[in-house]
């Protein structure tokens, strides 16, 4: 069995040191389809694989924002809240993207990039009127609740399951681009993909299949493109990272593949094109529930391996939220992790300018209380005296309203000191909103800018913060 591998020097801020990383090649594998002739495909989705049970629907009337008083008077009594202080925007020397011939931008994070609306505003702003916009990577997460903006549509029919660096031992050891794989259990597994841009127009006549070499011999694959019949292909399987180079005569609106035969690992979709063709491209790396922990636990030399030239011009590294949800959340362990995470991710992106993104505010729902009558209307009589009022059952311990909050600015001040040590920026989206207490704010707004659940945001609000964002840097058109 043969293998290629490229080895590469990068600089390891941690260290202080230069490793080298020993990094497979993807084995290329060639097929062509005709299209000629065949009839644009209207993706139907017929099944959900294994869709998840949902939570029982939260009573609407059960839970409420907190009072504005009550925040003020959280604010006033923590003793922690303005000792925190909020965490400092850390700005490069110089511009973070070049002139007006095009840039290129990565994003990871969790669900807060995931949504999409964060970066679809920031291409509103910085792309020139005109200006051809594209993804180069499709990753794995396509289809998942709560990621938007990678393809039209997505459907999985069959046996799948997802596995996520941050928790997968497997998916850890073959990370795809985005950090995360779509594994089919079994034949009869399918995953249909919508791959026609916002205008509903197909534009891509090449396209790579990204997947996990596991070096069995029995990965058989059948393959639909539009409405034109399936073509089976026997996939190389030596072990390592792989890409069935797609070939078709027109361009493609909708790609099917059927597992027929093995197990099969998905990377996700890449587009040669876009690295030749568009001069401005956008990917997007985000997935629900992730964690900086995928970048600590992904083995390096594989993840590195679908990063060849074009390298990036920016990469936005937006974590935090899902940390600062482990009720077990420690600082100087966080920072540990942190400050290694992000030296990994610079022994792939050595040039690459970087900011993290710390997480935003987050506040928690109160119970409504249950009898909102004016003391006025209440009955009163010789039982309604001081004594029975002294017998009453002790009320609940009020709500802790700045809890998440104290632990996100902890968060963005660590991100703050780890990105000054490590060549990165820095931006806290907390201190951008207005610093603790702010999520509560922006949930009166009207429209609000916070979802209900105060932790994620609405379409407005991820603009709003977008807009921010860029204000605060200074990335305007060019």
């Amino acid at each position: 069995m043969r293998f290629s591998f490229l080895v590469l020097c990068c600089w390891a801020p941690v260290a202080g040191a230069i490793e080298p990383l020993t990094i497979p090649l993807v084995q290329q594998q060639s097929l062509h389809i005709s299209n000629t002739g065949t009839p644009q495909a209207a993706l139907t989705c017929t099944q959900q694989a294994r869709a998840r049970p949902k939570p029982p629907a939260r009573d609407a009337d059960a839970s409420e924002i907190p009072a504005a008083d009550a925040v003020s008077q959280a604010l006033q009594n923590d003793t922690d809240a303005y000792a925190t202080g909020v965490a400092p925007v850390i700005k490069p020397p110089t511009s973070m993207l070049p002139g007006p011939n095009g840039w290129r931008i990565a994003v990871w994070g969790d669900s807060h990039m995931a949504a999409a609306f964060f970066s679809e505003q920031m291409a509103r702003k910085l792309v020139p009127p005109g200006a051809l916009l594209q993804s180069r990577f499709i990753h794995a997460g396509v289809g998942h609740a709560g990621v938007r903006g990678l393809v039209r549509q997505a459907c999985l029919e069959g046996a799948w399951s997802r596995e996520m660096a941050h928790a997968h031992a497997d998916a850890a050891a073959a990370p795809g681009p985005g950090m995360t794989s779509l594994m089919a259990q079994g034949p009869g597994a399918s995953l249909g993909l919508d791959l026609r841009d916002a205008q509903g127009l197909p534009q891509h006549t090449r396209l790579k299949i990204l997947y996990h070499g596991d070096g069995s011999d029995n990965i058989r694959l059948a393959i639909r493109v539009d409405n034109g019949p399936e073509t089976e292909v026997q996939l190389d399987t030596q072990p390592g990272p792989h890409a069935l180079s797609l070939r078709v005569d027109q361009a493609v609106s909708t790609l099917q593949m059927r597992l027929v035969s093995g197990r099969w690992r998905f990377q996700g979709i890449e587009w040669p094109e876009a690295s030749t063709q568009a001069p401005y491209q956008l990917d997007l790396f985000a997935y629900p529930g992730a964690t900086m922990a995928a970048w600590v636990r992904s083995d390096l030399a594989y993840l590195a391996s679908w990063f060849a030239q074009p390298r990036y011009d920016l990469a936005l590294i937006a974590f935090g939220t899902n940390e600062g949800n482990d009720p077990q959340f420690n600082p100087k362990a966080y920072r540990e992790l942190l400050s290694q995470a992000v030296g990994r991710f610079r022994q792939v992106f050595p040039q690459t300018p970087c900011v993290l993104i710390g997480p935003g505010d987050r506040g928690i729902r109160v119970a409504k209380s249950k009898n909102k009558a004016h003391p006025k209307n209440r009955p009163t009589g010789p039982a309604d005296t001081p004594h029975q009022h002294a017998k009453t059952a002790p009320q609940t311990p009020p709500p802790n309203l700045l809890k998440y909050a104290r632990l996100h600015a902890q968060i963005g001040r660590i991100q703050a000191e780890v990105a000054a040590l490590q060549g990165c920026a820095a931006w806290p989206m907390q201190s951008a909103m207005g610093g603790m207490g702010s999520a509560y704010l922006w949930a009166r707004k009207s429209p609000p800018w916070v979802a209900p659940d105060l932790i994620h945001f609405t379409p407005a609000g991820y603009r709003e913060l977008a807009n921010r964002f860029m204000a605060d840097f200074g990335l305007t058109t060019p």
